[in-house]
């Protein structure tokens, strides 16, 4: 019916939405994620693993605390995360948008990554350590895990 009356393609001489669109950004960024479940995580080797995320996994570079998503331009080419572009290609822009990592525990039951991929987070991190030539350790990306479940 709205689109037989031509309302889909509604047109005003008056925005009445982009001005308020800086606020509800910052609105987003400041929601609190969701805490993780007590004992659902190693605390000793999630502070293991925020040394790995920080520093050899090169996970904050886009995953920039304390947001744990990209600020500003937050879009990346399907080559630059060493997987294939099927999803990018859906979208306008063709292009991956950097996942928020905070509450990161809650999206557990669908898998990982932009399309539920990697079934686990080990998976993840084992992805990006041999496409990305990381060389992390077997005990590295187990505590780098422990730190993705605790935030």
């Amino acid at each position: 019916m709205a689109a037989q009356a031509g309302f889909g393609n509604a047109r005003s001489t008056t925005d009445l939405i982009s001005p308020k669109l800086p606020a509800l950004h910052f609105y987003q960024l400041a929601l609190l994620a969701p805490k993780p479940p007590d004992g659902s995580f190693d605390a000793a080797a999630a502070a293991r693993g925020q040394v790995v995320f920080n520093g050899a996994a090169k996970c904050s570079v886009c995953h920039v605390p304390p947001t744990f998503t990209e600020p500003g331009w937050n879009m990346h080419a399907a080559d630059e995360l060493k997987i294939d572009s099927f999803q990018a290609d859906r979208a306008p822009d063709k292009k991956y948008r950097t996942t928020p990592l905070r509450g990161l525990w809650a999206h557990a039951k669908g898998g990982f990554y932009h399309d539920g991929r990697y079934a686990t987070l080990s998976d993840v991190a084992s992805h990006y350590d041999a496409d990305m030539a990381l060389g992390l350790t077997g005990a590295q990306k187990s505590d780098l895990v422990e730190y993705l479940k605790s935030l």
